[in-house]
């Protein structure tokens, strides 16, 4: 039996139109005035958990994430379907959910605990550990409200994993804390794992799912987009984002810079990326072989155009850039003559989300006839680093090597 079951649940809010002035909102209440809306934070969604199974929820703001995490933890009931739960859960959905900011760290230590299912008891004898795992040895005297987000965090989940749950839900709370912190903590979930803890995880850290994860499941607009492995899972993220932009009809932020170049000399230009199968991709191993379709349309002919393009990081900038030298492309092309090109390009070595952009210029590279906008993908890798190149590092100890961070 598995230890989460969702069977076609839904959960709908509504909402109305309340007005900020009083009187015009009294007006519409007594005259039946009232609009009311109805709201789908999620619908018709099937999954299935397995008990000592690790699983992120991922999708954007609005996607239904914390709602599910909320039906999950009893929080509130979904509107249809069935959902069932086995065993104890220990929700952090939310930092400080449950402390009350007049007590102190130590007296919500056992008020929190005790919600959770601990005994006074087991409290008394495992309240040391738990002030140590969060760091708070000279605060937990200390009244809550004068907590730092941090030390709410390192608080609550010191109480949580002190329960040892079948069930542990985690909404995000890991984003507050400090480096060592994360790894603490990521370190006492691994634990909790391999002694059959189930975790549901939601984050938006991309990078920590394949640590932490042994699935993902995508969540768009309240429904399952994608539920498989983790590589999977971020590639339909980026279709989704993707996909959200096209249906507003307007770039993304990292878009936004240069849209003035989109069709500036008569070029209109598209990429398209392609694994080596010929499917179109949004995820890609370190490494992997990446192909990128480019089409432009032109309003008028062009002789011996340029090709090039660039591929960028949102935070990084652009980390790879080539373009085609004069005479490479040779022949005429126009309105009834597209350019077609196709780019192989080696897949960046780092995790973390990338995007290709591609232009078309003249034959001396002196006028930009068009700029694509960006096709986004994500990299996956087993290097421990992050950046924009792997450097290979490994680290040595009296001559020893203690770490390889290099990918493998």
């Amino acid at each position: 039996m598995a230890a989460i079951t969702l069977d076609a649940v839904g959960k709908r809010y509504r909402m109305t139109d309340d007005d900020p002035v009083f009187v015009r909102q009294l007006a519409k209440v007594l005259t039946g005035r009232r609009a009311v809306r109805e709201h789908w934070a999620l619908r018709d969604v099937d999954l299935e958990v397995h008990h000592g199974e690790s699983i992120g929820v991922i999708g954007r703001n609005g996607s239904g994430k914390t709602t599910m995490l909320r039906l999950l933890a009893g929080v509130s009931a979904p509107t249809v379907g069935r959902l069932r739960v086995e065993g104890s859960v220990a929700p952090l959905i939310g930092v400080g959910v449950g402390f009350n900011p007049e007590l102190t760290g130590r007296e919500n230590v056992f008020a929190n605990g005790q919600i959770l299912g601990l005994s006074k008891a087991q409290l008394t004898r495992d309240l040391d550990e738990i002030v140590a795992f969060a760091e708070l040895e000279e605060f937990i005297s200390t009244p809550v409200k004068f907590y730092s987000s941090g030390m709410f965090l390192r608080l609550a989940f010191a109480v949580a994993i002190q329960v040892e749950p079948e069930v542990l839900l985690v909404d995000e709370i890991l984003a507050v804390g400090d480096l060592a912190f994360q790894l603490k903590c990521l370190e006492r979930m691994r634990e909790l794992r391999e002694r059959g803890t189930t975790i549901v995880v939601v984050t938006h850290n991309l990078g920590s799912l394949s640590r932490m994860c042994d699935r993902a499941v995508v969540l768009s607009h309240g429904r399952k987009r994608f539920d498989g492995d983790v590589d999977g899972a971020l590639g339909a993220y980026h279709e989704a984002m993707r996909d959200d932009r096209e249906a507003r009809g307007r770039p993304a932020l990292t878009e936004q810079e240069g849209t003035e170049l989109l069709h500036a000399g008569g070029a209109e230009v598209t990429v398209l990326v392609r694994d080596t199968g010929g499917r179109p991709t949004a995820q890609a191993r370190a490494g992997d072989e990446l192909v990128v379709e480019l089409e432009a349309h032109l309003d008028h002919e062009v002789t011996d155009p340029i090709v090039g393009f660039a591929v960028g990081h949102p935070i990084y900038g652009n980390v790879y850039m080539a373009h085609t030298l004069p005479g490479e492309i040779a022949g005429t092309f126009g309105p009834d003559k597209p350019v077609r090109a196709t780019i192989r390009v080696e897949a960046p070595q780092l995790e973390g989300s990338y995007h290709v952009v591609a232009s078309l210029a003249d034959a001396d590279g002196s006028l930009t006839l068009g700029q694509s906008r960006h096709a986004d993908f994500y990299v996956t890798t087993t290097a421990r680093a992050t950046g924009v190149v792997d450097l290979g590092a490994v680290v040595e100890l009296d001559g020893r090597g203690v770490a390889d961070l290099r990918r493998r």
